[in-house]
């Protein structure tokens, strides 16, 4: 994960440092509508909102919440090492808070709408392809 492509020609036009790509690990979640990634990430990338949207969990018993929206560059690599098999130079994702649960975030429904996701619920496996 990145600073949008766009964010990152902006500052290497204005001579600033690029922020290093963030190596993030998010759970694959179908119950989520965006992907969302934890703001210490978003922090670390030096990212400033692009909007605010409103978000519904089950926590929030049909009231929903703000979330502060970013674009991300955002690339999913594949097992052989180096291999890309996604990438979005600019993706919104929301804020959230996950380090307590040992992830980055959650793999949301935008992302996995462009791939095939395959569970093997009685071996707890699953593939995804782009």
């Amino acid at each position: 994960m990145s600073a949008s492509g766009p964010r990152l020609v902006a500052l290497q036009e204005a001579g600033q440092p690029l922020p290093p790509a963030v190596v993030a690990k998010l759970v694959v979640d179908t119950g989520t509508s965006p992907t969302s990634i934890d703001c210490t990430i978003l922090q670390q990338l030096g990212l400033t909102p692009t909007g605010v949207v409103p978000i519904h969990t089950p926590s929030t018993q049909g009231q929903p919440h703000s979330a502060n929206q970013f674009d991300v560059g955002l690339t999913i690599l594949g097992l052989v090492p180096n291999s890309v098999v996604f990438h979005s130079p600019a993706h919104p994702v929301v804020d959230g808070h996950f380090k307590a649960q040992g992830i980055d975030g959650l793999l949301g429904r935008d992302i996995l709408a462009m791939a095939r996701l395959v569970y093997g619920g009685p071996d707890n496996w699953y593939g995804i392809s782009f």
